[in-house]
C-alpha cells in the first residue's frame, strides 16, 4: 500500500518527485525553457542533466551527480531538467534526448556544441573529472621563465593576466576565467615551483596574480583575494575601464574546495 501511494504521489507531482529526489541544498538548479536559455547566455562550461522522475536510473544517479555539481560549485554550474514535464518537452526534444539519464556538458554556453556523457560510470567522481577535464582550454602555458617577456609583449594591445603557480596541472579556477573571458583579456601560466620566475620578474614570493595591463610590457601585483568571484569582479573592471590595480588585500569571501588558485 505504501509503495503504491508513493508510486502515486510521484505521478501526480512530477516537478516535486524531482526536485526531492537530490539531497536537499544541492547545487543542482532545476532549469525550465526560459531559465536554460538565460543559462546558455553566459560564455561558462556547465553541466545539464536531463532526467524523468519515474527513471531508476535517474533516482540512483541523483546523490552522486548532487555530490558533483557540489564539487564543481561555484565554477562549473550544474543543472537538471525534468524532461516529464509538459514545458519541458520540447526542449528535451530538441536536445535531442532520447533515454534517461542523458548528462550534458556545455563547454562555452550555446557558443560551443554541447558533448554527451557516455560512461556507464555515474559516480561523482567520475562525473566531476569529466566535466572538469572539458572546460575548453584558453590558457597559454609558459614552461620558460624567458617566454614571459615575449609573451607579455606579443600581447600588449590587450591586458593579460600571468599566473604563477607551484601545481603541475593548470588550476581549474584559471581555466574557467580563461575560458569565459576568451577573446577579451589574454591569461597566461607559468609553473613557478621555487620561485625563480617571481624573484626574476622582481615580486616577492607571495605573488600569484601579475596583470600587464594593455600597452604595457610592465607587470603590476594583484593583491586581491584569488577566488572567483573578486577575481570575476576585477577581470569586470578591467573590461569596463573602472580597475583599480591597488586592490586591498584579505578581501572577504566564501570557502569553496576549488575556489582559489
Amino acid at each position: 500500500m505504501k509503495l503504491t501511494l508513493q508510486l502515486f504521489a510521484l505521478a501526480l507531482t512530477p516537478s516535486l518527485a524531482l526536485a526531492a529526489i537530490f539531497p536537499p541544498n544541492s547545487n543542482v538548479k532545476m532549469l525550465n525553457p526560459k531559465s536554460f536559455k538565460k543559462a546558455l547566455k553566459a560564455n561558462q562550461t556547465s553541466m545539464i542533466a536531463f532526467v524523468a522522475p519515474w527513471c531508476g536510473h535517474c533516482q540512483r544517479m541523483a546523490p552522486e551527480y548532487a555530490k558533483a555539481a557540489d564539487k564543481l560549485h561555484p565554477l562549473i554550474p550544474t543543472y537538471a531538467i525534468d524532461c516529464d514535464d509538459d514545458k519541458n518537452k520540447p526542449l528535451c526534444a530538441e536536445q535531442q534526448v532520447q533515454g534517461f539519464p542523458t548528462v550534458k556538458l556545455f563547454p562555452r554556453g550555446n557558443k560551443v556544441a554541447p558533448m554527451t556523457y557516455d560512461s556507464g560510470d555515474r559516480t561523482a567522481s567520475a562525473l566531476f573529472n569529466w566535466a572538469s577535464r572539458r572546460v575548453p582550454n584558453h590558457v597559454t602555458k609558459l614552461s620558460k621563465i624567458n617566454e614571459i617577456q615575449s609573451w607579455s609583449e606579443k600581447t600588449q594591445d590587450k591586458t593579460t593576466l600571468l599566473l604563477l603557480t607551484k601545481e603541475k596541472k593548470v588550476p581549474l579556477l584559471w581555466k574557467v576565467l580563461a575560458n569565459r573571458y576568451s577573446g577579451k583579456l589574454e591569461l597566461a601560466a607559468h609553473r613557478d615551483e621555487d620561485g625563480e620566475a617571481t624573484k626574476a620578474l622582481g615580486f616577492d614570493e607571495k605573488v600569484k596574480v601579475l596583470v600587464y595591463p594593455s600597452g604595457s610590457s610592465t607587470p603590476v601585483k594583484y593583491e586581491g583575494t584569488t577566488k572567483l568571484e573578486p577575481l570575476t569582479k576585477f577581470f569586470d573592471s578591467i573590461l569596463d575601464g573602472t580597475v583599480d590595480f591597488k586592490i586591498p588585500d584579505g578581501e572577504k569571501t566564501s570557502e569553496r574546495a576549488g575556489d582559489e588558485l
